[in-house]
């Protein structure tokens, strides 16, 4: 900036602070949701939405007879308590793996919201975008009892070849298209409020659509500390879609890191 004055020009000192990004605090939040996950992962306290099978009693030793199916141990968490742990440990480990996805938008929204009501519309969006995977989990979780009857290799084996073949698909590269748009957001007013819940329906729809079939290998994947791996290798694959200037090619190279995890996951107890 060039200020005139005492018949000279000289040029405005530059801001000593550089502007912070809109989507700060969502960069800290996934990484926060990482860490949680993490910890609570080494501590035993994750063990996906694979539902676990009752634990037998040891060779020769008969299952004291207080403790039926319908009634479990005292202290034991009941299956409602476990569904409402399981979905919510679901929605943190989406903060940690779908956040990071949805910085653009993310940015989108607040670039176009006014100062003042900036954060309450970006918390908005967000709230939109995660409720969409939650009710995902929810689903998941549903019908856990029906696809997890398999053994657990069969099941994430089976998942794993389902998000590569997803992956080649028509349907695929559909919705990460509408995963790049944005639209114009009203300014303020209940206009505003309007139009930020229906960009994060659509936005969240179209991640939606774009990455169930990853989202249902991770739920798949069970618990314990090779869960982390798996998060981490399906979060690289979203997040690389995402920023990527030319998508279909990281798409197709991810359908072919897919596939090999599947055939690794089919033929591990084989080599073992």
């Amino acid at each position: 900036m060039v200020l005139q004055g005492a018949g000279r020009a000289r040029t405005a000192p530059a801001s000593r602070w550089p502007r912070p990004r809109v989507t700060l605090w969502y960069e800290l939040a996934a990484v926060a949701a990482w860490i949680a996950v993490v910890a609570l992962t080494v501590t035993g306290a994750v063990h996906g939405l694979h539902p676990a099978a009752p634990a037998a009693p040891p060779a020769g030793e008969v299952a004291h007879h207080h403790t039926t199916p319908a009634h479990p141990p005292h202290g034991a968490p009941g299956p409602g308590t476990a569904g409402l742990g399981s979905l919510a440990m679901w929605t943190l480990m989406c903060g940690a793996m779908m956040l990071p996805a949805a910085l653009p938008a993310l940015a989108h929204v607040g670039g176009n919201s006014l100062r003042r009501c900036r954060q309450r519309a970006m918390a908005g969006f967000a709230a939109v975008y995660l409720a969409m995977w939650t009710g995902y989990g929810a689903l998941l979780l549903v019908t856990a009892p029906l696809w997890s009857r398999p053994p657990g290799h069969a099941v994430a084996a089976g998942a794993l070849a389902l998000a590569a073949a997803w992956q080649l698909t028509v349907h695929k590269r559909r919705a990460l298209r509408d995963c790049h748009r944005s639209s114009p957001l009203p300014l303020s007013g209940p206009r505003a409020v309007t139009g930020t819940v229906r960009f994060g329906l659509r936005h969240g729809g179209a991640c939606l659509r774009s990455c169930w079939a990853l989202m249902a290998a991770m739920a798949a994947a069970g618990g314990g500390v090779a869960m982390l791996a798996w998060m981490a290798l399906l979060t690289g694959i979203v997040t690389a879609e995402r920023f990527a200037a030319g998508p279909g090619r990281t798409t197709r190279l991810a359908a072919g890191v897919l596939a090999a995890a599947a055939l690794a996951v089919a033929l591990a107890p084989a080599a073992a």
